[in-house]
């Protein structure tokens, strides 16, 4: 099973630019973290199909944040406390402390796309409803 991540750019003249990037197993996932690591990129959404399970997956700094959105939950990956917020700098809206290392990051997805779209056991969750809440 092939998913697919609908990586969003900045095109030279500053708008969005969409491409999408087959991503089947580790070495696609290292390839799609390796692309989401560029200045140009700040998003990425995996997905099988339109209607499937998606991971919107983030890098900022030295953090990586996940939002997973499936027909049995919509949360936020729970990191790092210190991770910041990105209520900035994305459409997510990651919370602060929804930041995970880089590592983790990695095996969450790569959990994501061999599992068959299941919410990775290798993070924690957060409900995406109530995270900003407090």
């Amino acid at each position: 099973m092939t998913y697919h991540a609908a990586v969003r750019t900045v095109a030279p003249d500053g708008s969005d630019d969409v491409r999408e990037v087959p991503v089947a197993g580790a070495d696609d996932v290292d390839e799609l973290l390796s692309l989401l690591s560029g200045e140009e990129v700040y998003t990425a959404t995996v997905h099988e199909g339109e209607d499937d399970p998606a991971l919107d997956v983030q890098i900022h700094e030295s953090w990586g944040y996940l939002l997973y959105s499936g027909d049995e939950l919509l949360a936020y990956s729970v990191g790092d406390p210190e991770s910041p917020a990105l209520s900035d700098v994305s459409e997510a809206q990651f919370p602060k402390g929804s930041g995970v290392p880089l590592e983790t990051l990695r095996t969450a997805l790569v959990e994501f796309v061999t599992s068959g779209g299941g919410a990775p056991g290798s993070v924690g969750w957060q409900d995406a409803l109530t995270a900003h809440e407090g």
